[in-house]
């Protein structure tokens, strides 16, 4: 068990669910053969004019193609989370309005 993912479930969460190029939520997120997912255009500008050979720029795998898969549960849980990031950041904390 990781103790730090114990400790503060919600950074474990958004970890998850941001880009590792971009650092941002990911968008139309895609996985490549070695499963690590990027957003689709983070990845291509990554890959830019390289050859067919291409790299994971987490683990290094080298692909001999292009292949890339459409993440559909990736993207509906990154949606989810943004959705529940703007519904909770419009309600202002007790704590803010008293100091």
């Amino acid at each position: 068990l990781d103790t730090m993912a114990a400790v503060n479930p919600a950074k474990t969460l958004q970890d998850e669910l941001t880009c590792p190029i971009c650092l941002d939520y990911f968008k139309d997120p895609v996985s490549l053969d070695c499963d690590h997912s990027f957003c689709r255009s983070c990845i291509t500008q990554f890959w830019g004019a390289f050859a067919p050979d291409v790299s994971c720029p987490q683990c290094r795998a080298i692909f001999p193609q292009r292949n890339l898969r459409l993440n559909r549960q990736l993207r509906n849980i990154v949606e989810a989370a943004r959705e529940l990031r703007l519904q909770t950041g419009r309600e202002p904390e007790p704590e803010r309005l008293t100091k």
